[in-house]
This record gives C-alpha cells, sequence and structure tokens, in this order.
C-alpha cells in the first residue's frame, strides 16, 4: 500500500499541489482584483518614475485575497526590475505585523533589517534610530513596504507612530497597509489618518465567483475526471456562506482531493470530512501560535462567564504554576485580542448604576479549546498539565 501511495498513479487525484500550496507560482492573474491590482499598479509606476509617494490601506475579511494581491504586486516588481531600468534601486519589504511580535519595535526593526540586509536590534534602541537606518539605506533608492495585518500593531500603545514616521520620513518610502479589521482607522490618531491614502475595499467572494476560482484550481492542480461541477459547487457554497473566504474553499478542495487519492474521484462525503478537519486544525493552530500567558488566560475564560473572575483564576494558574500574573489592565487587553483572533466572543453589559458596566465573554467550542490547550501547556512547560487550579471560581 506505501508503494502505491509513493508511485500514484491508480486513483490519482491530484495533477500539481505546487497550485495549492504556492499558487503564485503558477497563476499569472487573479481573477476578480483585476482593477485594484491595476490601480496600485499605477500607484507604483508614478512612485518610482515621477517621486509621488503613495500609501494605501487595503480592507477585508479573511479570505478576500489582499494577501494574495499584495504578494502578486510584489512578485511583478521583481520581475519587472528586469525589464525596465527606473526599477532596478526598488527595494521591497513584506511583513505580517503580528508574525514579528506586532510591537513598534519589532516591526521598525524588521523593516530596517530587511532594507538594510544586516543585524538590527529589537530591544534598546529608539524608535527614530531605526527610522535614520532606514533613511541612510535609501539614499537614492526607493522602498515599498507591505505590512500585513496592520492591525495587530496600531491596537497596540504608541502603534501607529510607526506608520506616522514611515509616512512622514525623509525618505522614498511608499505604504501598503493590510488589515482584516475593516474599523483599523479608528485606532489611528488624526495626524496618521491625513497621512494615509485611500482605503481599498476586497468585498466578500459570493458563490458564483469562488465557484469559478475553485474551478481555475481545480484545471491547473487536479487530474481530469476526478471532480465534477457539483462538488465545486458545493465547496463554493460552504464558503460563500462564511463572508466568501477563498482561501477556505481552496483549502478544502485540496483537502478533499488527498482525501479521495486512490479512490480516484471526489465525493461529498470528502468535501464534509475535510469540512470537519479544516475547523479543528484551524481552531487548534490559533490556539497553538498565542503566547503562554495567552493560552493561561484562555483556558480561565473557559471557566468563567466575565473578566473580573476569569482574571481571579488566571492568578491562581499562575501562582500554582510559579508565574507571575499580568495585571487585570493587561489581562482585559489579552482578552480583546483573543476577541479579534475569533477565539472569544466579547459583550458589554451595561447593569445599571449598582451594577455597572461589565465585561462578559462567550466561548464556543470550549470542550475542542480545553482539549487544544492541554496539548500546548503541557507540551510547553514540559509535564503533565494540571487543568484545575486549586481554588473557588466563585
Amino acid at each position: 500500500m506505501i508503494r502505491e501511495a509513493l508511485k500514484g498513479g491508480k486513483g490519482e487525484v491530484i495533477r500539481n499541489p505546487k497550485v495549492f500550496i504556492d499558487p503564485l507560482s503558477v497563476f499569472t492573474d487573479i481573477p476578480f482584483r483585476e482593477d485594484i491590482i491595476r490601480e496600485a499598479a499605477i500607484a507604483v509606476r508614478y512612485f518610482v518614475k515621477n517621486d509621488v509617494k503613495f500609501s494605501n490601506l487595503f480592507l477585508g475579511l479573511t479570505g478576500t485575497g489582499k494577501t494574495f494581491v499584495v504578494k502578486y504586486i510584489y512578485n511583478e516588481i521583481e520581475e519587472v526590475k528586469k525589464e525596465d531600468q527606473d526599477y532596478s534601486g526598488v527595494r521591497q519589504v513584506y511583513l505580517n505585523s503580528r508574525e514579528v511580535g506586532g510591537t513598534p519595535q519589532a516591526v521598525l526593526s524588521v523593516i530596517a533589517e530587511r532594507l538594510t540586509n544586516s543585524f538590527v536590534p529589537r530591544h534598546g534602541v529608539n524608535l527614530g534610530e531605526y527610522i535614520d537606518k532606514i533613511k541612510s539605506v535609501l539614499k537614492g533608492k526607493k522602498a515599498i513596504v507591505y505590512l500585513d495585518e496592520v492591525d495587530t500593531l496600531v491596537k497596540r500603545r504608541g502603534g501607529d507612530i510607526v506608520l506616522y514616521q514611515l509616512l512622514r520620513a525623509d525618505a522614498d518610502v511608499s505604504v501598503i497597509m493590510i488589515s482584516n479589521d475593516i474599523n483599523v482607522r479608528d485606532y489611528m490618531e488624526p495626524r496618521v489618518l491625513s497621512s494615509l491614502g485611500p482605503s481599498v475595499i476586497f468585498k466578500p467572494y459570493d458563490a458564483v465567483q469562488l465557484k469559478e476560482i475553485l474551478a481555475k484550481y481545480a484545471n491547473y492542480g487536479l487530474i481530469d475526471g476526478t471532480y465534477n461541477d457539483e462538488i465545486l459547487s458545493y465547496i463554493a457554497a460552504i464558503s460563500a456562506r462564511e463572508h466568501g473566504d477563498a482561501r477556505k474553499a481552496v483549502n478544502l478542495l485540496f483537502r478533499s482531493a488527498q482525501l479521495a487519492s486512490g479512490i480516484g474521484f471526489i465525493k461529498k462525503e470528502h468535501v464534509d470530512k475535510a469540512i470537519i478537519e479544516y475547523e479543528q486544525e484551524r481552531l487548534f493552530e490559533a490556539i497553538k501560535s498565542l503566547p503562554f500567558h495567552y493560552k493561561l488566560a484562555l483556558r480561565a475564560i473557559v471557566m468563567a462567564d466575565d473578566v473580573v473572575t476569569a482574571h481571579k483564576i488566571y492568578s491562581r494558574y499562575c501562582d500554582k504554576l510559579k508565574q507571575k500574573p499580568l495585571s487585570y489592565r493587561r489581562f482585559s487587553d489579552i482578552v480583546s485580542e483573543l476577541d479579534m483572533f475569533g477565539i472569544v466572543k466579547i459583550k458589554i453589559m451595561n447593569r445599571g448604576r449598582a451594577g455597572g458596566i461589565r465585561k462578559y465573554v462567550e466561548v464556543q467550542d470550549k470542550e475542542k479549546i480545553v482539549k487544544a490547550l492541554e496539548e500546548n501547556l503541557t507540551e510547553e512547560m514540559g509535564y503533565e498539565y494540571d487543568e484545575k487550579p486549586d481554588m473557588e471560581t466563585g
């Protein structure tokens, strides 16, 4: 059986897995985003050839193509460098604000590091020094900076200072920012907003558009005759219900094809199994990526209804694990970030003069979250994690 899997052939469904893993290496266009790409390309051309700096904010829900479009633009600029001398001095930096830490120091240090191709410390350096490094390396050159998940940055204290310094720096720097939070502008100071260019809205894909996108992936990545129109429509309809998430649609098609390997045809049962796996994996990966105290906070939240009670439980967890607990204010910030990640849902209730305002937290899939937390916390601490801190929750 293993030899059949190694060699492939009989009952195979996937022709080219690279289509699903690295689509930008295969596709030469992005459907339903042509106008956005063209407008961005014109802005880049004016910047490179006419010294007109720009700053755009790409807004849209998860899976609407923001990052895909940005990476496509990035790659195309690198190709144009080979054909147009004006672009030869253009440097590009793409970074995900959340993945590098989200702090002003972390974001600016990574930008400076990638532009200078040298190590730049993330601590003990004034923000202005990072900007000076960027300015010094860009003398006579231009840079385009792509800041993904920029909401992670601007929601931190002083985060929008990074944007202000980049946008107002005495250097040829243009910026494209990406956010899943369509209200991210609300977190920016007026001086930042005045320097910011227009927002570009990525509308969710509908079922018809998603089906066309899936057909494109299937045509390039799957073997003819291993799928039908009904399967593509089924996956498209499911993904359209969840704010038109193309990323989920493509992942479901790929996983369904993997499950059908050896059978030779994708069936509805393969898609249904892929959906269950996808939801479980997405939740597990989201929890796995959380810092240690975020995991402890989430474990406490599962046991409580409101943030005040959750913080008490969290503090007792810390005492038991010989960890210094974070302040209530910082804990409350963490709960807000978990809400932003979609792991919990905050509800603010005003109980009047006597009860005051209280922040409540709703958690779905509690059993799955607890299981994921137990596995992760046990792994991080190096011994069996005891889920119950000896305490009263009231």
